[in-house]
């Protein structure tokens, strides 16, 4: 499965949709897997007041993630 959505932090990572949510570092260094109990996310994106919540559509629900970085805009 590839990945259909992806988002960007303040601090230039790139969370990208598939099996959960993928980060990278701008340099493109895997830095972490976000696991969803779901067999595929599509979209990604931040959102809430300070944009620190990070919301990800997957096949039946919209999980949200509070984050320690903030969405870039």
């Amino acid at each position: 499965m590839g990945s259909d959505g992806m988002t960007i932090d303040t601090e230039g990572n790139v969370y990208l949709t598939g099996r959960g949510v993928t980060v990278f570092d701008k340099a493109g260094k895997k830095l972490t897997n976000i696991p969803i109990p779901e067999p595929w996310t599509g979209n990604v994106t931040f959102g809430g007041k300070d944009r620190h919540l990070l919301f990800i559509a997957a096949s039946k629900k919209v999980y949200g993630v509070k984050m320690k970085v903030k969405g870039a805009y």
